[in-house]
């Protein structure tokens, strides 16, 4: 197969993979389990003539460190294989980079691919609730990875559509405007109020660099933006009022000792019940089924609600990560993320690159601020759909940076 015939079936793969994966169920690890066969013939065809200059081993000297560190805790705790699921669509973004490091897609592929894939998670979740009548969006494989991936496809598409309005293309910016849209009013229809934190750091993020250069530009995508939430919040079915009322409660109720049990009140509860396992192990952590036995004696004490030992996760990335794998395991998660973010930052900051290049830096910083806001209320990178999302637009962002710098 030539390399056009390549790249094109990798392309494909990858719009398969953003098409479906909050839209049919279970369809997260087709598409990226053929890429990572591609991966393997290439790496084997190509063994010789592969360079590996110092980004890319950044990037595998990071996945390697966390991997080692997780598979470490599984032995040590004799957890569970398979408790390394999404650790291992980690480690095995690593042939995937080297691939994608020399068939990399163009912006104008990304453009549309993130386009097409925004616009149909929302009218998916248009049609689960106004005509399914499903309370919450994406309720079939479930609303919060769901919510965080539409929400972070929203803000890549609004990054896009300043990317495009600053390159004239006047009918580019208003098609990643649309689908931006499209994409936030199903992200509000998921009812996850936790992805709703990432809406104004990335405006600001936005607006602070394209804001002096484009005011009328950010003016308008702005307006649009906080008029859509609003008129939004005020429609019954949007359930957004509901969900914001029901946040003040369980806020108040923990608070006055009224009912500890709610939503959010057992989010406190949980982070509570991590610190005292911390305690425990401070170094390596309990380990996944230690996690599982420690919340269950916590909910046959008089000192946590009996309901505890129901949830599989302690609702916030870095206190999950410590409850789990100790202060080590905390540690090379902040390192891995840093080494993901240093990465974009310093590309997006160099000014030997083109718009094109510094936009994709830009949208690698928007995916790592988005699972930042997330991991404060929840642990999605312990998710199937949410781990799969971010590890490849992860690899695809990076990686096309890396060959740049190559030339």
């Amino acid at each position: 197969m030539g390399y056009q015939q390549l790249k094109y079936l990798i392309n494909f793969l990858f719009f398969i993979f953003f098409t479906t994966i909050v839209t049919i169920k279970g369809a997260y690890d087709v598409a990226p389990f053929i890429l990572l066969l591609i991966s393997f013939f290439y790496l084997i065809k190509n063994y010789n003539s592969i360079t590996i200059n110092n980004i890319k081993k950044n990037y595998i000297y990071a996945v390697s460190a966390y991997y080692f560190i997780s598979l470490l805790v599984v032995i040590i705790n004799h957890d569970p294989i398979n408790s390394l699921k999404t650790d291992n669509f980690l480690l095995l973004s690593i042939p995937l980079l080297l691939l994608v490091s020399t068939y990399k897609p163009s912006i104008t592929f990304i453009i549309l691919v993130f386009s097409i894939s925004c616009a149909i998670y929302g009218l998916t979740a248009i049609y689960n609730v106004l005509f399914l009548h499903i309370y919450r969006a994406f309720d079939f494989i479930h609303p919060i990875p769901a919510g965080a991936i539409i929400i972070t496809m929203v803000i890549l598409c609004f990054t896009l559509s300043f990317y495009s309005f600053s390159k004239k293309n006047i009918v580019t910016g208003l098609l990643t405007t649309s689908a931006a849209i499209i994409g936030l009013i199903g992200n509000l229809l998921t009812g996850s109020r936790g992805t709703w934190l990432i809406i104004p750091i990335a405006f600001i993020v936005l607006i602070f660099i394209y804001g002096k250069a484009f005011r009328k530009i950010t003016f308008i995508l702005s307006s649009i933006f906080l008029s859509l939430i609003i008129i939004a919040s005020f429609i019954p079915q949007t359930g957004i009022q509901t969900r914001y009322n029901q946040a003040v409660s369980d806020i108040t109720q923990y608070f006055d000792n009224t009912n500890k049990q709610t939503s959010i009140g057992m989010r406190f509860e949980l982070w509570r019940s991590a610190w005292e396992g911390i305690k425990e192990k401070p170094i390596l952590g309990l380990g996944k089924l230690g996690m599982k036995e420690k919340r269950i004696q916590q909910s046959n004490t008089a000192d946590f609600p009996t309901t505890l030992k129901d949830y599989p996760h302690t609702h916030n990335q870095f206190i999950e990560q410590t409850f789990y794998r100790g202060a080590i395991g905390l540690i090379v998660l902040v390192i891995l993320l840093c080494t993901f973010l240093f990465h974009f930052i310093k590309s997006y900051r160099n000014k030997d690159l083109s718009v094109e290049e510094r936009t994709i830096a830009l949208l690698g910083i928007m995916n790592i601020l988005a699972l930042l806001s997330f991991s404060l209320s929840d642990a999605l990178l312990r998710l199937k759909e949410y781990a799969m999302f971010f590890y490849i637009s992860n690899t695809i962002f990076y990686s096309m940076l890396t060959s740049i710098r190559e030339k």
